[in-house]
């Protein structure tokens, strides 16, 4: 049997045609007819997956509010582009036609220049300092993508450099930023200078004892803190009030990558780049496209731009490593998308820190032969099918607690443990519930007389402002308002449980999920020409979202059929005006009797995509919500 998704959205279409992978329509769940009221909200519909537990609520229908036809036609004249591209355009903010043009087309130059941050001549000086005496250097990084992209960047420029550099990442047994085997090791083998990667602001007692004990340390960092900072020798944080940089979003890998550039430049009195450092730095902006993807920052402002220029960097990237990692997951690629590092090749790089071989992952990004490079992509694909073996039986587990626990659906947030867990996915784990259940969860792995754990919140949920309010069992705890971990003792489990639950019961109650177009566009108006202008609007991701278009008088044609592993999505032909186009509903599958009841009209709101590997260039749809009727904002 063929997997319909291996972890990406848009992995329906790289089967070719879709007749081809759909599964037989197997037991069908029943669901009451959905019912809105006048104001087109639910009075109510539920239906159930073959998922224990599972209930969700129909979505409700939203149209942005139509952009003034003035400032549409203008934007069509000055970018030549169709209306419903430039409505979107304006949909985003993007109103002025010189500045959607640099917005569709961003490059280097989009780029800010380093040498803002108010500590970076001085952290330059440092490093150049360190090479000319050759110092002994270390990179201390971190265990995820960011943190290990960024790591990289800075080895691998500073050995370029000719610096005695080294790495280290701590494991996740030791937590995050600087632990005692890290601060041993820099007094042990006589390290002069470190540079954190995507950590160290808030490390203030380690990095005070490294700094008196003779070794300076240049934090590159992006995480916000309290008001008391590490007393590092240079700090450069984009969060940091002072810190001089006006852009705050920058992941830590591009931190690190400002730190490098700087560098770089200072080697030339006019900052003019030689051929060699220049090659180099387009060449790490692939290491830093990878990381901020992963580490899901808003893909706006220069964020976008780094990221654009590092993806398309990466087809023609001279890192082995970085090459094999591509390979891996397609060979002869035409381009590579931000959902094919979210949900491809990042899960690779992370299996490496989930699994406790972070060594991996660093060997393959610094590997000097394609042959050495593929045998460790092989490994760490290894590894990650391993990792997604012992989260899938975790997360089974977890589920039937759940289902198992009287009145679940009442509670606001979900908190499950178990003995023996693996600490390095129960962040995916507790993801997996909080999108599934539809609110925020907690997952804890128990070792001994301890436990370490994860919560991913749901919505606009603050899960960071809950964790503070039954903080009073915690041993530590710490994260942001979308994610947060913690430790504490095994016998305390169970008070903050409770804790926890009181503190969320105050939340109001679920509202219905929506699903937002922002344009009308007939399924007919689009051709392979269109969507290779809809990818000047890429990468999407956090800040930029999907496009959402809404056709509206849709009939279901030939082909409706639950399909997926879980059998959780819905494929079939959508049909509007005589123009017939293949479609995949990746949730809608538990409602396909109400669909096979009523075939026509129906309001459906969608994206647009070319087949991957169509050589008639078809285009197939992917459609986010699919109801009777649709409310204008």
């Amino acid at each position: 049997m063929l997997q319909l998704f291996d972890e990406s959205p848009r992995g329906f279409a790289r089967h070719g045609h879709i007749d081809a992978i759909l599964q037989p329509h197997q037991a069908v769940d029943r669901g009451q007819q959905a019912i809105r009221s006048d104001s087109g909200r639910h009075q109510g519909h539920r239906c159930s997956s073959n998922l224990p537990g599972y209930t969700a609520a129909v979505p409700d229908l939203y149209l942005l509010p139509q952009a003034p036809r003035v400032d549409v036609e203008r934007l069509e004249r000055g970018l030549e582009l169709s209306s419903v591209l430039s409505t979107l355009l304006w949909q985003r903010g993007l109103r002025d036609v010189e500045a959607a043009r640099g917005w569709l087309h961003p490059g280097f130059e989009s780029i800010g220049d380093p040498y803002d941050f108010t500590d970076m001549n001085k952290a330059v000086q440092r490093v150049r300092q360190a090479i000319r005496d050759r110092e002994r250097i270390l990179i201390h990084g971190d265990y995820d993508v960011d943190g290990l992209t960024g790591t990289v960047v800075l080895l691998s420029f500073l050995r370029l450099l000719g610096a005695e550099a080294q790495w280290h990442v701590p494991s996740r047994g030791d937590g995050y930023s600087f632990a005692e085997p890290a601060v041993k090791r820099i007094a042990e083998e006589g390290f002069t200078l470190c540079i954190s990667v995507d950590n160290g602001t808030a490390a203030i007692d380690e990095v005070r004892r490294i700094q008196e004990a003779g070794c300076d340390v240049i934090v590159t960092d992006h995480h916000h803190t309290g008001p008391e900072i590490a007393p590092a020798f240079a700090t450069l944080n984009p969060r940091l009030d002072g810190c001089g940089y006006p852009f705050p979003w920058l992941a830590g890998c591009a931190v690190a990558f400002k730190l490098a550039w700087a560098i770089a430049q200072s080697y030339s009195p006019h900052r003019i780049l030689s051929d060699d450092l220049r090659e180099f730095l387009v060449d790490a902006a692939s290491l830093v496209a990878l990381g901020s993807v992963a580490d899901v920052v808003p893909l706006k402002g220069e964020n976008r731009a780094l990221v654009r220029v590092g993806l398309k960097a990466l087809l023609q990237s001279k890192n082995p490593g970085l090459r094999a990692l591509v390979d891996l997951i397609g060979p002869r690629r035409s381009a590579v998308f931000a959902d094919d590092v979210s949900f491809r090749i990042g899960p690779r790089l992370n299996a490496a820190g989930r699994m406790g071989q972070v060594e991996l992952a660093i060997q393959l990004l610094t590997a000097t032969s394609y042959g050495e490079a593929r045998k460790l992509a092989s490994q760490l694909d290894s590894l990650n099918r391993r990792r997604q073996k012992i989260e899938a039986e975790i997360t089974k587990t977890a589920f039937e607690q759940i289902d198992q626990r009287p009145h679940q659906e009442d509670s606001r947030i979900l908190v499950v443990w178990g003995e023996g867990w693996h600490v390095g996915v129960v962040g995916i784990v507790a993801a997996r519930i909080s999108d599934h259940y539809r609110r925020p969860a907690v997952v804890l792995a128990v070792h001994d007389e301890h436990a370490r754990g994860s919560g991913r919140s749901h919505g606009d949920i603050d899960l960071k402002e809950l964790l503070e309010r039954a903080s009073g069992s915690l041993n530590r705890y710490g994260g942001h308002r979308a994610a947060v971990g913690m430790e504490l003792d095994r016998c305390n489990v169970e008070r903050f449980a409770r804790e926890i639950e009181e503190a969320a019961a105050t939340l109001p109650p679920l509202r219905p999920e929506e699903v937002t177009a922002e344009a009308r566009a007939s399924l007919g108006h689009w051709n392979t020409t269109e969507l290779r202008r809809l990818a000047d609007f890429r990468p999407f991701g956090e800040g930029n979202r999907t496009p959402t278009f809404l056709a509206e008088g849709v009939r279901i044609g030939t082909g409706l059929r639950r399909v997926g592993t879980r059998q959780k999505a819905l494929a079939f032909t959508a049909i509007q005006d005589g123009c017939a186009v293949r479609a995949l509903a990746p949730s809608l599958g538990p409602r396909i009797d109400e669909f096979a009841r009523r075939r026509a009209p129906w309001n459906v709101v969608y994206t647009p995509q070319l087949a991957e590997r169509a050589e008639d260039g078809a285009i197939e749809l992917r459609v986010r919500g699919m109801e009777q009727e649709v409310t204008q904002r």
